[in-house]
């Protein structure tokens, strides 16, 4: 195989098939030796090096990600993050290594090419249909420098109605924000596979957004079950967004046997769809005499289960089956509040007894509920957090 030969296959690996089409179809007289000197020198001679201690192609893509930034090569910084974004092989880039990127670029290049970065790598997410989801939120009061606010974040599967029980009593004393995740009651659904990450990463856009944008901030954090799981690595990841966060009926990490049963739950929804685990949430969200006494609930609650879409619902599932913050939650400073379901089979009160171990000067208590208390409780959960919020600090 000639240089040639070699160089196009490299550059058609890394660059993709339609970039380097067009390039080569532009060619004309001026152009055409130019095409041939780049596809020998730089995509044989330099990508092409494979020797003992030649570094990887994902490696050059990020320096070239990092060199482009640097130099103000915004178009070609664009055509690298698309590149990186779309490949099929295993140079492919994540958004959020790319993002790292940029991070680092802003030390060392500046904080306006950073974010002139931004706004390219913005552009090409859309080009492929691929920006962050926009979220539902509900607001109740408006956001001040006077008033604290309190964000909730719900369990998975379910929508911020599951607030609705505490939501009046908190507005007395509170601006309040509930926001649906990613995919799931009004918000939009997630157009690739996500981590907790982007969860996280969903609730300080919302934060910041519908609270700091304000002049509020930083915010009280309640979150259940796989909000809970939000609380905890925003608590970590966001530290100067948080005044306080509530962990309630959550996990800190799965074990192996655990993260078995979330790929079984995985492969049934995408299989046989929502209908097949309504029984299954419905008896280990509620006790027996809740779901007895209160079967309009369970009825709404189901209603909630099954408009879930299987996809963006299982996407929920890998993103939290994964978890594990037992190194993070070390760095947690915020005060933190972790509420035990007490006939909890879900999350069972050990896993919250580890979340509360985990945390430095975390407070730990009981509801007689099952996996998702503040529907079941919501005067008594209300009863931990209401105190916890106003406490001397």
């Amino acid at each position: 195989m000639n240089p040639i030969e070699s160089g196009m296959i490299n550059r058609r690996r890394i660059l993709g098939d339609a970039w380097v089409d067009k390039s080569l179809s532009e060619a004309n007289a001026l152009t055409a030796e130019f095409q041939m000197l780049i596809t020998r020198r730089a995509w044989d001679e330099v990508w092409g090096r494979n020797h003992a201690g030649a570094i990887d192609d994902k490696t050059r893509r990020m320096l070239v990600l990092a060199m482009t930034l640097g130099m103000g090569r915004y178009e070609e910084f664009g055509m690298h993050v698309k590149s990186a974004l779309s490949s099929t092989n295993d140079t492919a880039l994540t958004i959020d290594t790319i993002k790292e990127i940029v991070f680092q670029g802003a030390v060392y290049c500046g904080v306006p090419a950073a974010n002139t970065a931004m706004h390219v790598i913005a552009d090409v997410l859309k080009s492929q249909n691929a920006m962050p989801p926009a979220l539902h939120v509900v607001r109740s009061g408006e956001v001040s420098s006077s008033k604290s606010t309190v964000v909730l974040s719900h369990a998975l599967g379910f929508n911020c109605s599951m607030w609705d029980g505490i939501i009046p009593e908190l507005a007395k004393q509170f601006n309040v924000i509930a926001y649906d995740h990613r995919g799931q009651g009004g918000s939009e659904k997630s157009a690739t596979d996500f981590s907790i990450d982007a969860l996280v990463d969903d609730a300080a856009a919302v934060i910041i957004r519908e609270v700091f944008a304000k002049g509020g901030g930083p915010v009280h954090f309640v979150g259940l079950s796989m909000g809970g799981m939000v609380a905890q690595a925003l608590a970590a990841r966001y530290p100067h967004l948080v005044k306080s966060i509530v962990v309630a009926n959550s996990a800190m990490r799965y074990d192996d046997a655990a993260q078995a049963l979330w790929r079984g739950r995985i492969e049934t929804v995408k299989t046989k769809g929502m209908s097949a685990i309504i029984d299954l949430a419905t008896t280990r969200w509620f006790t027996p005499e809740f779901r007895a006494a209160n079967p309009s609930v369970i009825e709404r609650v189901t209603a909630i289960l099954l408009a879930n879409e299987p996809t963006a619902y299982a996407r929920s599932c890998a993103a939290i089956s994964t978890i594990d913050f037992r190194r993070s939650n070390a760095s947690i400073q915020s005060p933190a509040l972790v509420i035990a379901g007490e006939k909890d089979v879900s999350t069972v009160p050990a896993l919250s007894a580890d979340i509360a171990a985990s945390i430095k000067g975390a407070k730990l208590v009981s509801i007689d509920a099952a996996h998702v208390s503040v529907v079941e409780r919501p005067s008594e959960f209300l009863e931990h957090c209401l105190p916890f919020f106003v406490r001397p600090v």
